[in-house]
């Protein structure tokens, strides 16, 4: 038995061809903290296996200080409460330890539910054992209906992170009290209320907030060390959100999904004067506020439009609000929302990099295309990514010549293009025109379907004012096939993005 468990042998006994008495157990040699960061890669599960090879690893078994349990792939409740079993006597037996982090996923079937005191009992060891980074995730029929952490996790002075991914009401802490807490995630929760006000009152040290698909209808975070927030939702899986609002002078980065959201009576105001990357996916809201943007260096915009003068006017007050942006990525709705007969230009002065998500350079989409450029006159930086569109006619409409009748000044800046072809010869010609007026090109990167082998020698006969290197890529058609056929392509015309 012992043979199987050992591990390497010496290189000096290899090198010397000869065959030692014994072979030396390599990771018994290591230091503790060499080997515990190897140990941390396993689950619980292996970490037994290990821990029976020799009285050494099962030292370094019981002082580990990062433990994952999960719930056994098997549905056997047998196998489920044998490992519970053995959680709780190794839990035991490693006394009072160190629990850097400890994460516990379980899925509660029937007859287990009553079960989930023993993990709340894991929680008082591991905050007893000042614990920094707690994960905790229940999924199952089974689940409870409420669930309230224990009071000493919050208390807990050494636990750094946060999540908690229950399909359940959780409950807010029912006491004031300072929290070292630097990030927050919950998932598939329903919150209460005093849950953000505790955020915002007891959190003093709290840098990163991520709500993942959280129940609540009204959001309020007022924090003066918040620096990430993150947000996504969606109606069709029962959430229900009225009202966002935050106010964050350190706020950094905000990252915000709403997916089928009715728009009504739904609002957003946001305070975050040092804002520098803004991504707001998915549905336009009633009403918005996101104040003065002027550190913005990077902004994602993929907003769904209804095709109504509704749509133009919200998101053109978005637009608005981050013309001071550096980096701009647009989705094809999102850019199109920004072109009406008559409109007013919008100017985007400082933006020198652009990148537009959409199905392709199509007769509908260029309009709106020159409408956006004409107000970039800064450009460097133009990619255009293209998602395969399985319906339609080719576009075919807008040639070189149109391009060069629009007077763009951006197209004098340009250092790096990059283009996405898809059906029809929009995309080509617009490649033709930057190639004969860009001066200050250097790189341009065309990739195109496999039935437009032709684009390269169309291409080469242009007359490039600029020593231009061309890489010419052909798209994986089998690639774009089994993204269309999987549904993934119906998701991202929902969501706005792009292959």
């Amino acid at each position: 038995m012992e043979h199987k468990h050992k591990l390497f042998a010496t290189e000096s006994s290899q090198a010397q061809g000869t065959c030692p008495n014994y072979i030396i157990d390599r990771l018994s040699n290591l230091p503790d903290e060499v080997a515990h960061q190897i140990l941390a890669f396993l689950n619980f599960k292996e970490l037994i296996r290990v821990g029976s090879v020799s009285k050494r690893c099962r030292e370094l078994f019981l002082s580990t200080p990062s433990l994952v349990i999960c719930s056994p792939d098997s549905g056997n409740k047998l196998k489920h409460l044998n490992l519970l079993n053995s959680f709780d006597r190794f839990l035991l037996h490693r006394g009072d330890n160190k629990i850097q982090r400890l994460s516990v996923s379980w899925c509660i079937s029937s007859g287990l539910a009553n079960k989930i005191f023993r993990m709340i009992r894991w929680i008082h060891i591991a905050a007893k054992c000042n614990v920094e980074e707690l994960d905790f995730a229940l999924n199952g029929k089974h689940t409870p209906g409420t669930l309230e952490l224990p009071a000493c996790i919050f208390l807990c002075g050494s636990l750094r992170s946060l999540l908690v991914y229950v399909d359940t009401i959780l409950k807010a802490p029912s006491f004031a009290c300072s929290s070292n807490l630097q990030c927050l995630t919950l998932k598939s929760v329903t919150m209460d209320e005093g849950f953000c006000k505790w955020i915002s009152s007891s959190c003093k040290c709290i840098k990163k907030l991520q709500l993942s698909y959280v129940s609540i209808e009204n959001i309020t975070i007022e924090s003066s060390s918040l620096e990430s927030f993150s947000l996504v939702g969606s109606s069709l899986r029962g959430i229900r959100l009225c009202h966002l609002n935050i106010s964050c002078e350190k706020l950094i980065d905000i990252h915000i999904e709403f997916y089928n959201l009715d728009s009504s009576s739904k609002s957003m105001n946001i305070f975050a004067p040092n804002l520098k990357y803004l991504t707001w996916i998915g549905s336009i809201l009633n009403y918005h506020n996101l104040g003065k943007l002027t550190c913005l260096e990077k902004a994602e915009i993929f907003l769904k439009r209804k095709k109504d003068d509704y749509d133009f006017d919200k998101i053109f007050e978005v637009l608005c609000s981050i013309r001071k942006v550096k980096a701009l990525i647009l989705s094809e709705d999102t850019t199109q929302a920004l072109f009406r007969e008559g409109s007013m230009q919008l100017r985007f002065d400082d933006i020198s990099y652009l990148s537009l998500h959409a199905g392709g350079v199509f007769d509908d989409l260029v309009p709106a295309m020159v409408s956006l450029l004409r107000g970039m006159p800064n450009l460097k930086t133009l990619h255009i990514n293209s998602y395969p569109r399985f319906f339609g006619s080719k576009s075919c409409k807008f040639n070189r010549k149109y391009w060069k009748s629009q007077n763009l000044d951006f197209v004098h800046r340009l250092e790096e293009v990059k283009i996405e072809l898809s059906n029809g010869y929009n995309g080509m010609e617009f490649a033709r025109y930057i190639l004969e007026h860009a001066q200050n090109l250097k790189k341009m990167v065309i990739h195109y379907p496999p039935q437009q082998s032709y684009v390269e020698g169309r291409l080469s006969k242009s007359e490039m004012i600029s020593t231009t290197s061309i890489d010419y890529q052909k798209r994986d058609l089998h690639k774009l096939q089994s993204w269309s056929e999987s549904g993934t392509y119906y998701r991202y015309l929902i969501q706005g993005k792009s292959a």
